[in-house]
């Protein structure tokens, strides 16, 4: 690693690691900052004049500032997977007066499962240096951060996302914590607030239909290999379909899909921590919601609310097919929500 990583040749191995992680977190912000901004994306989706967007909220650092062992540092990156949005006429078929009896009906999630039901642990096989035991260990934990930054409802309804904090290791709770009210953009662009590790509709703007969130998804384990040791990688990519509606306005409901990809690595990330630690590298990619907004919370573009400022672009993608990407940049429209 060369010095300038750390400026000094007298730091230890440990202390040349972090600093040079510190110094490719920041780098790649730049570059994630200058990719997302590409992506602010809207969903073209008209119902009654509104015009519903897709969003890209960045994820954490790819890049883990931690203690595998006392050898040179290498750059570790984690490609991230393009945004989408939505079309005419396929949004919620809004009532005349109200929701419907069951919102989901007709969509694809219409047969998913309810809630955290929806998140099922694979069966847990040795992978490298893991064993079965500490694989399935760590689905659980993975399962746990999901309904945490996307199912729990005091989350979902704008209040502080205790839940999930209580599951990140002190370096990236001090990261999602010092990000979670910044409004701030830099010169790219590019939106710092770390509210979009999960789901959180902005105070006020969204009473829920009903309190069932259709849920479906993947996870599968893996090893990944950095210097010092093999990393236990699981490879997370869900979706989560919220019914909204604004308040006082049962007529104007619709449906919100949020895509949660990434991934939860589990090593030891500092020279005080367990073995076993999960490192959060996820962010959310909801369609049918503003793109205008910096706060990092999801607001739902309702069709009897004023449309978004701009216009999305491109071949449409199924917000609701976990198979489906869309190419990076620009804004991308999705088949409906």
């Amino acid at each position: 690693m060369p010095d300038g990583a750390g400026g000094n040749k007298d730091l230890s191995p440990l202390e040349r690691l972090v600093a040079a992680r510190e110094a490719e977190k920041k780098a790649q912000r730049k570059k994630d900052t200058r990719f997302l901004a590409s992506l602010a994306l809207v969903a073209v989706v008209l119902v009654g004049g509104g015009v519903f967007a897709w969003l890209r909220f960045a994820p954490p650092s790819r890049h883990h500032a931690r203690a595998l062992a006392a050898t040179e540092p290498a750059v570790t990156t984690t490609a991230r997977p393009g945004p989408t949005v939505s079309l005419p006429g396929l949004t919620s078929p809004a009532d005349v007066n109200r929701p419907p009896a069951d919102p989901f009906s007709g969509t694809p999630a219409d047969h998913w499962a309810d809630g955290a039901a929806g998140i099922t642990i694979p069966v847990a096989r040795a992978h490298g240096p893991y064993t079965a035991a500490q694989v399935r260990s760590a689905y659980e934990t993975t399962r746990a951060l999901l309904i945490a930054g996307n199912l729990d409802w005091p989350t979902l309804r704008g209040g502080a996302p205790k839940a999930f904090e209580k599951l990140l290791i002190k370096s990236e709770l001090k990261e999602f914590l010092a990000g979670l009210h910044s409004t701030k953009v830099d010169k790219s662009g590019g939106n710092e607030n770390s509210r979009g590790w999960i789901t959180t509709f902005a105070p006020g703007s969204t009473k829920f239909v009903t309190t069932v969130v259709k849920v479906h998804g993947t996870m599968k384990a893996s090893v990944i290999h950095e210097p010092g040791g093999p990393v236990l990688r699981i490879t997370v990519d869900y979706l989560f379909v919220y019914a909204v509606q604004p308040p006082g306005d049962p007529a104007g409901w619709m449906r919100v899909v949020q895509q949660q990809s990434g991934t939860v690595d589990f090593a030891r990330w500092d020279d005080q921590g367990s073995s076993f630690e999960p490192w959060y590298n996820m962010a959310g990619s909801p369609s049918g919601v503003q793109c205008s907004a910096h706060d990092g919370y999801i607001h739902p573009d309702y069709p009897s609310g004023p449309p978004d400022t701009v216009q999305a672009s491109g071949k449409p993608v199924n917000p609701y097919s976990l198979a489906t990407r869309a190419p990076g940049g620009g804004c991308r429209p999705t088949t409906g929500t």
